[in-house]
């Protein structure tokens, strides 16, 4: 199945010139153009080469929605005229219905900004009047879902004092973003002489070229239970992923410094592999870096990254645990698989006898905790 490809959109402006325009665009005077705006999908793009030998959790998307990015079904286009500085002085958005529609500008430079605006998750603010536009999501704030057990462990066990005791963490805790893909253009030029477009079918076409590329990320983590024996049988709370950004600059592809930890379902397939559980988080990826620079990512703030899974039993126990995938989300930074190896021996249920021979995990780190949970319908 090649449902975890990335969608490339590739944008297209087409200047449309009518006779009755004054004055006549050869005159090198400002005029206003009529701009139409279309875009191509290609779904051949993979954001990660070795997905498909890497996961393993049979996923059904007609229960579970789409494993990869979902196409979009609207677009907005964000127009930033520029001075003779290339400083912004004025800022209009357009919102479009599938991938194509009308607008009106003047001759002149610009910057354009492209993203998809179908996201019902998805908030946009800016810090200035034209520098910046962030995406985020809502904070959880129902005191039910705050009350579960896996917020809890995430609260109590994201920060630890150097005598070990725990100090409740200060990181709120996100909806998962939407699919969101952008593309910033800057100093386009909008000219006023026709013979610098293209005539094609009585119109006069400025290729804008590009592609919207994700601003969120995707990372489908999946655990193999070693010596399960039945013994572990899902999870009633989920899961969550720690230390991520809680926003993006979609103008230049920059995460938040801010964290925040994302909540994710777990599921498990007793009749296909038992001892296989499977999630898919979206987020706006590793903070205080674009994803897309290597170098970026390597400055990025030294920050964990934890997966804190709620493990169901047999005998209607459970247990949260708390793995350290920093090295994995790190290797990763636009998204990707995330292969786990845990070994249930270390984590048994909570009647079953301790094992004597001390930890012995397959990942980096865990911590267990039993608690209450309340799940909210």
């Amino acid at each position: 199945m090649k449902a975890r490809k990335l969608i490339a959109l590739s944008c297209l402006l087409v200047l449309v010139w009518s006779c009755s325009v004054e004055p006549p665009l050869h005159l090198r005077r400002p005029a206003n153009l009529e701009v139409d705006l279309s875009t191509t999908v290609e779904l051949d793009v993979m954001w990660q080469i070795n997905w498909e030998a890497l996961w393993e959790y049979r996923w059904d998307a007609s229960v579970l929605g789409p494993l990869g990015y979902a196409e979009p079904t609207g677009m907005r286009l964000h127009t930033y005229a520029l001075d003779e500085a290339y400083e912004p002085v004025s800022h209009q958005a357009y919102n479009f219905a599938g991938r194509e529609g009308r607008m009106q500008v003047f001759a002149g430079y610009y910057n354009f900004l492209f993203h998809n605006n179908d996201s019902e998750a998805i908030q946009f603010t800016s810090e200035s009047d034209l520098s910046d536009i962030f995406a985020y999501t809502r904070v959880i704030s129902s005191k039910g879902l705050l009350a579960s057990d896996i917020v809890l462990t995430l609260s109590q066990k994201a920060s630890t004092k150097a005598d070990g005791e725990s100090d409740p963490s200060t990181d709120p805790v996100i909806l998962q973003p939407d699919g969101l893909f952008s593309l910033f253009s800057r100093e386009v030029w909008i000219s006023d002489n026709l013979e610098d477009y293209e005539y094609i079918d009585g119109r006069y076409v400025y290729r804008v070229k590009g592609a919207l590329q994700p601003s969120t990320f995707i990372y489908l983590i999946q655990m193999r239970l070693h010596n399960n024996n039945g013994r572990v049988v899902g999870s009633a709370g989920g899961a969550a992923i720690t230390g991520m950004a809680d926003r993006i600059d979609i103008t230049n592809r920059r995460t938040s410094d801010k964290t925040v930890s994302v909540l994710m379902d777990v599921m498990i397939n007793p009749a296909a592999d038992p001892d296989l559980m499977g999630s898919r988080v979206v987020t706006f990826g590793i903070p205080g870096c674009d994803p897309y620079n290597p170098a970026s990512v390597a400055a990025a703030p030294d920050v964990p990254h934890y997966l804190v899974l709620n493990v169901s039993y047999y005998n209607g126990t459970y247990r949260n645990i708390r793995i350290d995938i920093t090295d994995k989300v790190r290797a990763l930074p636009t998204g990707g698989v995330i292969d786990l190896e845990l070994d249930v021996n270390d984590f048994p249920p909570p009647e079953d006898p301790q094992p004597g021979s001390g930890f012995q995990a397959l990942v980096d780190d865990w911590e267990e905790e039993e608690a209450g949970y309340t799940i909210v319908q």
